[in-house]
């Protein structure tokens, strides 16, 4: 395509970013659009994604070389046991090549990488609609409009752009939720058993399971000692319950997720004594030990386009799946680089973006795919750990997962 677009982006985050930076880098002109004030601020949580991932963003220059890391070699499959009480019996353990890191480190690689002068501040857009066959325009909260070639909405799960877009696809509650926590490496007398290695756990009285890695300190440190221990434990909810869980400490009701430090302690006491209740003796210990511990509920949402018009989708506000798989951090890099690519390949802009949208759609229904599959093996009908064999529980997770290449299985946020 020879002549460059002027391109509007409706948020600075991951996907946003990316977008920015990967067609900037082929050759056209982009605005953020990003609502906030300032700095995005991650909750601390961790990410993993395969090496390969990883180490393609490092080769196309997204993010640093010497971007800071764990790595992840190995998940067992743990579950308590009268006899392992303290770290659990291991009935298998699948070989795996992950790099773990956190999401505000991520962001501010990526946001290096933007243009300030592209990067708006305070800019909440309220509406998008087309005028004529190839400009967009943008309706933003102070009245201003904003014409462009072509719009993306990067604006995460609750994305107005997919509400615009695609009116019918609504975000379905999957009846669980993530209770996530931090603790300093510093804490525990040991961190043998977390040495490269990612176990999810089953409970023993309990759907749902425990997944916990290590990551690099808050402040990017990759030392012993220095790191933290991310958890997240899925655990069903009925969707009557919600309204009080998600209520906080000031009586303020929460849709989504529940800030750091906000859970009602009454709460966060009963789901600590949950985890060790049903976790060995080790990992509860971690629970326990953790303080200001958030809430993220897990939703999906099926969209059947990623673009109509000058229109598009990024990232989770195009489908959104459950967090098992590669789907949450990574599908707005995926999205980013397709659509450039097809830009840069195909004559007209429409042609480019139909065709990007057709890929994308195809590639969303395989990861919704995936991530009912990982939903039904974890949370819904995980094998017993405590008493299964190695053979059968590698079975268990050959039939339960189907094999794609493209995909990974853990980004756990």
């Amino acid at each position: 395509m020879a002549n460059p677009l002027n391109i509007g982006i409706v948020g600075g985050s991951i996907a946003g970013c990316s977008a920015a930076i990967y067609l900037s880098r082929a050759g056209h002109k982009v605005t953020i659009f990003e609502r906030s004030t300032g700095k995005l601020q991650g909750r601390g949580g961790g990410i993993a994604t395969p090496m390969a991932t990883f180490q393609s963003l490092v080769e196309e220059d997204v993010i640093d070389a010497d971007f800071p890391h764990t790595i992840v070699r190995e998940m067992p499959f743990v579950a308590r046991t009268p006899n392992d009480v303290q770290l659990g019996r291991t009935a298998w353990t699948l070989s795996v090549d992950l790099a773990c890191f956190h999401w505000g480190s991520l962001w501010e690689n990526l946001r290096e990488r933007v243009d300030d002068r592209s990067y708006l501040n305070e800019r909440h857009v309220t509406g998008a609609n087309m005028h004529g066959s190839d400009t967009a325009i943008l309706h933003l909260e102070d009245g201003s409009t904003h014409e462009f070639d072509l719009v993306l909405f990067a604006d995460g799960y609750h994305s107005l752009g997919r509400r615009l877009l695609e009116p019918d696809s609504e975000l379905r509650y999957r009846g669980y939720l993530l209770w996530r926590g931090l603790l300093s490496e510093a804490s525990m007398r040991n961190s043998d058993p977390l040495a490269e290695k990612m176990p999810r756990l089953t409970y023993a009285q309990l759907e749902g399971h425990l997944v916990i890695y290590i990551v690099p300190g808050i402040d990017g440190s990759t030392t012993e000692g220095e790191r933290l221990y991310n958890w997240g434990a899925y655990i069903p909810v009925d969707g009557d319950e919600l309204p009080e869980l998600m209520t906080d400490r000031e009586g303020r009701s929460h849709i989504g997720s529940l800030p750091p430090g906000s859970m009602r302690r009454e709460n966060e006491k009963r789901l600590k004594e949950l985890m060790g209740a049903n976790l060995p003796g080790y990992f509860a210990e971690i629970i326990d030990k953790s303080e200001n511990t958030f809430i993220q509920l897990i939703y999906t949402a099926d969209v059947q386009a990623y673009a109509r018009d000058r229109i598009g989708l990024l990232g989770d506000a195009g489908d959104v799946v459950q967090p098992f798989t590669t789907s949450g951090v990574f599908k707005g890099f995926n999205n980013a680089r397709d659509l450039a690519a097809a830009l840069n390949e195909q004559q007209s802009v429409d042609d480019a973006v139909a065709h990007w949208s057709q890929t994308q759609t195809q590639r969303g229904k395989r990861i919704l795919t995936l991530g009912e599959q990982m939903e039904q093996a974890f949370i819904w009908n995980p094998l017993d750990f405590a008493s299964a064999d190695a053979a059968t529980t590698e079975a268990w997770w050959k039939s339960s997962v189907a094999e794609d290449e493209e995909f990974g299985f853990a980004d756990e946020r």
